[in-house]
């Protein structure tokens, strides 16, 4: 089986940016932008339309993380990482449900030749949930990507993509770490003042 320059350089910067996140570093934006073109790319040469037009979401999305986890505050202090809203928890279940029957009628009725539409739609609807998650610095978005990427690995092994699915499966041992490490940032904001209940 072949392997493309794209992918094999998508999938080493893919695995940085992950571990960049999960440090809470800004550097992972842009990283993961780059990373975000290449895959495109690939995916869309092996029908996985979906995860492509993922990918062009990311980017988009990835532009709003970098720029959120850059902003500047008035007392110079970093965006702190925090629980998710109740409220929010609501919008995001509505929102994810919605965007998975509109998508997944328009994308099944369009790509007649793609790969596994029903998991692809599903996991590109989950992704984008975990990832604006991730740029609001909400803890919970790292469960949304273990799940995900539980999924990915089987579905890229049959879908011809070793080089990725073996990346998704370094992703979920990443996303177990990125979880702990953001849990120890709450800790330690609660140490200086009280942790806030849900909103």
């Amino acid at each position: 089986m072949n392997y493309s320059p794209e992918e094999i350089i998508a999938a080493l910067l893919s695995l940085w940016c992950v571990w960049l996140a999960a440090k809470n570093k800004v550097l992972n934006w842009p990283i993961s932008m780059t990373a975000s073109v290449l895959y495109g790319w690939v995916f869309y040469q092996n029908r996985f339309y979906s995860e492509s037009f993922l990918q062009t979401a990311f980017f988009i999305f990835q532009s709003y993380g970098w720029w959120y986890w850059s902003m500047p505050q008035t007392d110079k202090k970093e965006i702190p990482i925090q629980k998710t809203p109740y409220s929010s928890i609501i919008w995001l279940a509505l929102t994810f449900v919605i965007g998975y029957t509109v998508w997944y009628n328009i994308y099944t009725n369009i790509y007649l030749d793609a790969r596994y539409p029903l998991i692809d739609v599903f996991l590109t609807i989950l992704s984008l949930t975990a990832l604006f998650m991730q740029a609001k610095r909400w803890y919970e978005s790292w469960f949304l990507w273990i799940l995900a990427d539980v999924i990915y690995v089987p579905m890229f092994f049959l879908g011809d993509q070793p080089i990725t699915a073996v990346l998704y499966l370094v992703f979920i041992f990443l996303a177990i770490f990125g979880l702990l490490e953001w849990k120890k940032e709450i800790k330690k904001a609660s140490r200086r003042k009280p942790l806030g209940k849900y909103n």
